[in-house]
């Protein structure tokens, strides 16, 4: 079987989304064909499709999924007061550990650099998109998230 190389498709998503085809190493000899939908421009459009960028990309999706398990990603996430069923009383252990880790990331990587971090990792936004909330274009802002990403990643490594 011959493996496809990365290749957009034509038909866009309703949000602009396309659907990329992307090999993943699995061993020294294997890889693995991946199909990647993702808008231009996103945190998997730039990070995901290429292997050079895999430690990054990896630091990028651990953030995000600690921010999913504390349940603080989107306004979607369930709030503190409406966790469990029954006699349930409390926080979960698991979505507690989560805050711990987000408050140790925070102080790792600083309060600008995490919130710039959440914008473009948890809720979705490119760049682009963000350059004007922080009055500069999108080409700046991809440099200054890539510096923040680069703190992510050497925090996530001593950790």
């Amino acid at each position: 079987m011959k493996l496809r190389k990365a290749i957009p498709m034509m038909m866009p998503g309703y949000d602009g989304a396309v659907e990329t085809g992307t090999e993943t190493r699995i061993s020294g000899e294997r890889s693995k064909f991946n199909l990647l939908r993702c808008r231009p421009g996103s945190f998997e459009w730039r990070y995901g499709r290429k292997t050079a960028d895999a430690a990054l990309y990896h630091a990028g999706i651990k953030f995000a999924e600690l921010w999913e398990f504390a349940g603080t990603a989107s306004a979607s996430s369930p709030d503190l007061g409406a966790i469990g069923g029954g006699m349930w009383r409390g926080i979960q252990n698991g979505r507690l550990d989560a805050m711990d880790k987000i408050d140790a990331a925070r102080e790792s990587i600083g309060s600008v650099g995490t919130a710039l971090l959440v914008d473009y990792l948890v809720m979705g936004s490119t760049a682009s998109e963000m350059g004007p909330k922080y009055s500069m274009d999108g080409r700046t802002m991809a440099i200054i998230l890539d510096h923040h990403l680069h703190s992510c990643a050497k925090h996530f490594l001593h950790t």
